[in-house]
This record gives C-alpha cells, structure tokens and sequence, in this order.
C-alpha cells in the first residue's frame, strides 16, 4: 500500500502584527481523537449520484494512466500515492478535500455502515494497527461491493472487491460519506452563498492591511469578510474586525455551521482580535491574510488552536432547509431492445467540462506555466488535453492542426479542436478552441483571457479554418 510518512506535531502559522498565530495542530493523535459525526440535514441524493457518477468516471479513466508513486504529479503522466489519487479525482471534478492524507480525509463527512455504502463514499483501511495513524490506505467506492484506489507500485490504479483478498477483510476501518456535506443544500442556504462566494475570489484579491477598494480586488483580513456578505445579500455593516466581532450570536466550537466567522487573536490570551475567517464547513476555515497575500484556505483539522482563538459569531440567521422531496424512482423497465443503460460521462464529456471551468481562470501570455494558468492558444489546449492523458505535443495551434482526423463544421462533436486565423482571413492558424456541443466553444484569446464563444459569433465566423478531431 502506500508508504508511511513520518508525521509529527506541527502547527500552521499565520503572520498577524509581526506575530505568528499558529492555526492548526495536524498532530496525528490530535486529529484522531475529533471524529465528528457530520449530520446531513439535506436531501441531495440527486446531486450527490450525479457527482459520484463524474467521480467514478474521472478515476476510471486513470487507469493505465497514472503511477504509484509518493511524488504527485498532476499532469500526464500522472504519479500519486493512494490520498493524493483520491484528492485529485475530487478536485477534477469541483469538489475540495483539502488534503491529499487520507488520515485527514477519514476527519470528514459522516461515518456510514459497510453494509451502507453508496458510490461517493469514501473507504478506509489500515494494516498497521499498532501505531498511532488510524488509517494508512483510502478508496472511493463504485458499488457493487467494489473500490477503485491507487492500489500499489505493482497495480497502480486499479478496482478491487471489497471481500477479494484478506487485506481488503481483515483491514477495513470505515468509510465516510462527504459528498453531502462538501455540495450545496439544496436549496442553497445563505451559508453556502457565502461560501460559494469566497471560493469564487480565491487567489483572485490582494490582501493587505489598510485598504479596501473592490474595483481594485484589493481588501484587508475583515475587509474581504465584508465584501463576500455583501455579495451574498448580507450586509455586515463594518470592515472593522472589532466591530465584527460584536455581531450576530455567539457559537461554540462544536456547533459551527457555513458562514459562522472565527476570530482570532495575536497575543495569548487578549480579548482583541487579530484576524477572523469564515467557517465553511466540515472543519473548513476560509481565510485571508497579509501572510498569503491571495486568498487562500486552511484545513481546520480537527480544532482551532486554542491559545489564539477567541469566539465564533453566527450572522446568518436563515436556518438549514427542510429535505427537498425527491420523487421516487421510476420502476426499472424489463430488459429489452429499448431499455438504455445509465449514462456515463465520457472522455469528451470530461474534457469539455474541465475546459468550461478554467473560462475566466486561465490567462493568455507568451508561456506555458501550469502554476499561474498562463498560456497561448495551443498551450492551453494542451493542457486541457494532457489532464486527461492525451498529449498534443507542441503548443503550437498549427502542429496540433496536424494530429487525429479532420472533420466538418457541420459534424462536431464535444472535444474536437478547432482552428482559427487571428486576421479575419481564415487561412494562417494562429488560434485553437475546444468545441464543448450547442454551437460553442472554448478558447484563450489574447485581451480576453480563456472564454466561452458561438461559432456564429463574427470573430469565429471570419477566422474559422479548420477542425481536427484527437480522440
């Protein structure tokens, strides 16, 4: 299984006023003694298959593709250990574990019953019993009393039924359910619109000390708490951390809930605020400060410090929604010539969507720098492909013209690449977009940055040249 990392008692350290607050305790023993079961208020048993289906269906398509290996490697060929893996399927698919250590990721969501899985959730094992981690293996589970996990050096990614061998037996921990806790209630409460905003401006704003000027992206610690109420239709009333903490009710530790804010102190034991962060969720807290610079999150695991921090308000006063009724499902037809089986994202299906999520992310610059999402045309194009183990080999559009088949406008498909002119000629290939169905279309184009475009669009229609299709 996966190789143990020797792991000590460290703190995280945020800068506040020249002093260091540390934040988090990631003592192992620490964290394994705050098992918290995580109740779902919500039911979004629809949301919740959706997503397992994209889960499933992002880790299968890893199969063959990515390594065993302690050194992560998030583009093709990919190398993970057995957490990392696991983080990286969610993380593809717009869910954040926040940690790529399956001791942190057995912290989250709720403890289901073995004979309760449901795909999403997420399983545990540990051949070690005698030391202190609780846990040194994870797997996502597929159903049908199967895992999909990054097994081994010998297997790397690879399903395994849960009663094939005796490790998978005589190991078993549990497994925790997240997906509910980690999506949105359904509705959304005001609490997820807070969060939800927040996660929208990450890395997005500076953070300093003394202004706050949204027109500029630019705020303080309190100042950005502020603006990201605002944009959820609750007005704070102050950018001032004193005043904030005057505000709403006082909540325990123990019964924090999205949006709660945090407060922490710079000096042992003052009253006096230093910095506040927002609770989001399933010991989540979202914060911001002159240390980072950008906004940023750190993994609550499983308690605040408790030297630095002071006291936790709750200003949203809208209170968890009812369960939403979900119909009950349709009987399952008798097998025959038009019976249809579930639908499971492809391969095009994952690359569109991986696309759309960087419109508005990636920007345009005469590079290739996967870090800042820095790209021309062809390099983004290439790294959307090489996230799903497809390699175009050049940033250049007009190479990339030259791979796979050509197809006709009229016959596109989700995935195909198509070329464009930059001169209103349609001839030199200067431009390359990815077609994401319905006539549109994802690309980076320079003094606009990666954005969503309809092949009817007069830019697209003067420049279009050609399309290739790679898979």
């Amino acid at each position: 299984m996966k190789k143990k990392l020797i792991t000590t008692s460290v703190a995280l350290m945020i800068t506040v006023s020249g002093m260091s607050i540390p934040i988090i305790n990631t003592s192992p023993n620490h964290v394994a003694a705050a098992t918290t079961a995580i109740q779902n208020p919500y039911n979004n048993q629809a949301a919740v298959d959706a997503k397992a289906d994209a889960l499933i269906a992002t880790a299968k398509n890893l199969i063959g593709k990515a390594q065993y290996s302690s050194d992560v490697k998030k583009t093709y060929p990919y190398q993970f250990a057995c957490a990392s893996f696991i983080n990286f399927v969610f993380e593809q698919n717009g869910v954040d574990l926040a940690t790529s250590t399956e001791e942190y990721m057995m912290e989250q969501g709720y403890e289901v019953p073995r004979d309760q899985l449901q795909k999403g959730d997420l399983v545990f094992f540990d051949a070690n019993p005698g030391n202190t981690d609780p846990t040194d293996h994870v797997g996502l589970y597929i159903g049908d009393n199967k895992i999909i996990h990054m097994a081994n050096p010998e297997l790397d990614v690879t399903i395994s039924d849960l009663d094939s061998t005796s490790y998978y037996k005589n190991n078993y921990v549990k497994a925790k359910r997240v997906l509910p806790s980690l999506l949105s209630a359904n509705p959304a409460t005001k609490g997820d619109q807070v969060v939800s905003g927040y996660f929208a401006l990450k890395d997005k704003v500076k953070i300093n000390s003394t202004t706050n000027n949204p027109a500029t992206a630019t705020f303080t610690n309190a100042g950005l708490v502020d603006h990201i109420y605002k944009q959820a239709g609750i007005n704070l009333g102050t950018t001032n951390i004193n005043e904030q903490m005057k505000l709403g009710q006082p909540v325990s530790r123990d019964k924090l809930t999205k949006g709660d804010l945090v407060f922490f102190n710079s000096k042992i034991g003052s009253s006096t605020p230093a910095l506040v962060g927002i609770y989001g969720g399933d010991h989540r807290l979202l914060l911001a400060s002159t240390a980072y610079g950008t906004v940023t999150r750190i993994f609550m695991l499983p308690y605040y410090d408790q030297q630095h921090y002071i006291t936790a308000r709750r200003v949203i006063t809208d209170t968890p929604v009812a369960p939403v009724p979900v119909p009950a499902p349709a009987p399952v037809p008798a097998p025959g010539p038009e019976t249809t089986s579930p639908v499971v994202p492809t391969k095009a299906d994952n690359i569109v969507a991986f696309a759309a999520s960087l419109v508005g992310k990636a920007n345009f610059g005469y590079a290739y720098n996967e870090n800042t999402l820095t790209f021309t045309p062809a390099g983004f194009t290439k790294y959307v492909y090489n996230q799903h183990g497809i390699n175009l080999k050049s940033t250049l559009a007009s190479y990339q013209a030259t791979l796979g088949q050509t197809v006709e406008k009229a016959n596109l498909q989700k995935g195909d690449l198509i070329f464009f002119s930059s001169n209103n000629l349609g001839t030199s290939i200067t431009n390359v977009g990815i077609y994401v169905g319905d006539n549109q279309f994802v690309h980076l184009i320079k003094g606009k940055g990666t954005i969503k475009e309809n092949l009817n669009s007069d830019w697209a229609t003067k420049n279009y040249v050609t399309a290739r299709r790679v898979l």
